[in-house]
């Protein structure tokens, strides 16, 4: 967000345009995620937060609206915040779906009235089995959102189904385990909710991999080989390809993710530091060229969205 109290005038919004010019320039599709807040609009307590939700939502949707009339041309899909589901993604306050909610519905009317074809995401829902006044477990937090009325206002949820410590394989689908099965929980509550008709997209997922001797922080998400990491990657997309048509997009956590060495996030990379592809950028190239992945691959992605 730029700073502009009464208006959009001024919003800083020149650096998404390397961003989006380059991506046009090389024909990829963009999911634009509009996250964050600049210092003057927080509240006192967010002072040093900058993934808090502005003190006044009219400033955030004034800037959602001026991105959307911006750069209508060339995105089709925008995501509406990141993990407001855990701290510190929703300030200094308890997770709140129904003040998410509203976000959201505003966001949504002002992107519809730039551009009536894009397609909104809601926030990417973090993964979690905790319930307390700092976090909120995904699948909680998206009945939060039905409750206060969000159904009207989003084209698709955004999710984020990690493997953590198990494989693909695992068919647990228990709100208290943390596995890709979990995705299920909000596909059932989405036909509970009446939204079957809805699709899910992965906006992040993937499977950790961390060198041996790693003296880094530990990995939250759990760690594996890269050849296990590989393989496990590979066998998501299979069985979402074979068993979830609700799920039509599924993007990979990290290119090259922009941390600290010591970070483990750097475990989720497709690229090493200096370019270098990994094993697992080797193994999803070498099976998105196969004629089992060409068969049920949709159209490639053009520069107004994704189908």
């Amino acid at each position: 967000m730029g700073r502009d109290r009464d208006s959009s005038r001024h919003l800083s919004l020149e650096p998404w345009d390397r961003i989006v010019a380059a991506v046009w320039e090389h024909d990829l599709a963009l999911i634009a995620v509009l996250d964050g807040s600049p210092p003057w609009a927080r509240a006192p307590q967010d002072a040093d937060n900058p993934l808090s939700p502005p003190q006044d939502m009219a400033h955030y949707v004034a800037w959602v609206a001026a991105f959307a009339a911006r750069y209508g041309e060339q995105v089709a899909v925008y995501q509406i915040w990141d993990e407001p589901n855990i701290s510190p993604h929703w300030g200094d306050r308890s997770p709140d779906p129904a003040a998410y909610t509203a976000m959201l519905q505003s966001s949504y009317r002002a992107i519809k009235a730039a551009d009536a074809d894009a397609w909104v995401l809601t926030a990417g829902l973090a993964p979690t089995t905790e319930s307390s006044d700092r976090n909120m477990s995904e699948v909680a937090y998206l009945r939060g959102m039905y409750d206060a009325g969000a159904a009207g206002a989003f084209d698709a949820v955004a999710a984020k189904p990690y493997g953590f410590w198990s494989g693909p394989e695992d068919r647990r689908v228990d709100a208290g385990v943390l596995n890709y099965s979990r995705l299920i929980l909000l596909r059932e509550t989405m036909v509970q909710y009446g939204d079957g008709v809805k699709s899910i997209w992965a906006v992040e997922m993937g499977w950790n991999a961390l060198p041996p001797g790693w003296t880094g922080a530990p990995s939250p998400w759990g760690t594996d080989d890269t050849p296990k990491q590989a393989d496990r990657t590979l066998w998501a997309l299979q069985r979402a390809r074979a068993e979830w048509p609700w799920l039509p997009v599924i993007c990979l956590a990290r290119l090259q993710p922009p941390a600290a060495p010591d970070d483990p996030a750097t475990g989720f990379a497709l690229l090493e530091p200096d370019g270098a592809p990994r094993l697992l950028y080797d193994t999803l190239r070498a099976y998105l060229a196969s004629p089992e992945a060409q068969a049920v691959t949709p159209p490639r992605p053009n520069r107004r969205g994704f189908w």
